[in-house]
């Protein structure tokens, strides 16, 4: 793992179908896109409702507000493709040596711009929900319009995990907070960081069962790290990078029930 982690991601381009979800509110991900061709829309996540924020096109940028925040916030908006549509995705370590070479100043006046920008987002998404309920009550909706088939769901879940380059005798304990078809809540006890790394972007293996009782196994890769929220533990928000077939089906159900 440590043999990788100077190399930087190649930049990729993504084909997305019309509908396709493209970033989910609420996961962890520090990914950047830029559209190619199409467009995607972007909207808050409000019980069943979708707010929309803004419609983008060809040549402009999406996720750049977790970039600068080192991904240490879950994704603050959803997006979704309105037509067919291909990104360019660039990892932020091909952007962060020229990010730190800009003059602190600009730096600071650029963070002030998104922190105003994430806030402002919200409040057009406080206000339009509370439009379309004046607005809206009681009107029926076209079938499938607008409405999600998966959602994030909270857990208490016990599970076993270890780093995808140590031995499979390796078992550490922890517990899923949350979970989603883009990734998982971890929290951990901080020991666990004392005998194996526990930094952004180190990767692990995850075993658990579901409150169905079906198992789930997969690989993650850490996106964030907190400590403040109980003491004597970390909470990891974690990418999901790799799961098989049926076992991404099973989630599904699951996220769907």
């Amino acid at each position: 793992m440590a043999a990788n982690q100077g190399k930087i991601p190649p930049i990729i381009r993504l084909n997305y179908k019309k509908g396709d979800l493209i970033i989910k509110q609420g996961d962890y991900g520090v990914s950047i896109y830029k559209i190619v061709k199409g467009k995607v829309g972007i909207f808050n996540e409000g019980g069943d409702r979708e707010i929309p924020l803004a419609t983008l096109g060809r040549g402009e940028i999406i996720g750049e507000m977790t970039f600068l925040n080192r991904g240490t916030e879950p994704r603050s908006a959803s997006v979704r493709a309105l037509e067919d549509s291909e990104l360019e995705v660039w990892h932020p370590s091909t952007l962060i040596k020229e990010y730190e070479q800009m003059p602190p100043i600009i730096k600071y006046i650029v963070n002030q711009v998104i922190k105003r920008l994430v806030w402002m987002n919200q409040l057009v998404g406080k206000f339009s929900a509370k439009k379309e309920q004046v607005i809206d009550k009681g009107e029926k909706k076209e079938p499938g319009a607008s409405r999600r088939i998966y959602y994030r769901k909270n857990l208490d879940q016990e599970c076993v995990y270890r780093p995808v380059d140590s031995s499979p005798k390796v078992r550490l304990g922890g517990r899923i907070k949350d979970i989603s078809l883009q990734g998982v809540g971890l929290e951990v006890g901080s020991k666990n960081a004392i005998s194996f790394s526990h930094k952004i972007g180190d990767r692990f293996y995850i075993s658990m069962v579901l409150p169905s009782g079906k198992k789930l196994d997969f690989k993650t890769k850490i996106a964030s790290v907190r400590s403040d929220r109980a003491p004597g533990m970390l909470f990891l928000g974690m990418q999901l990078t790799d799961i098989s077939g049926e076992h991404n089906k099973t989630l599904g159900f699951f996220l769907r029930s």
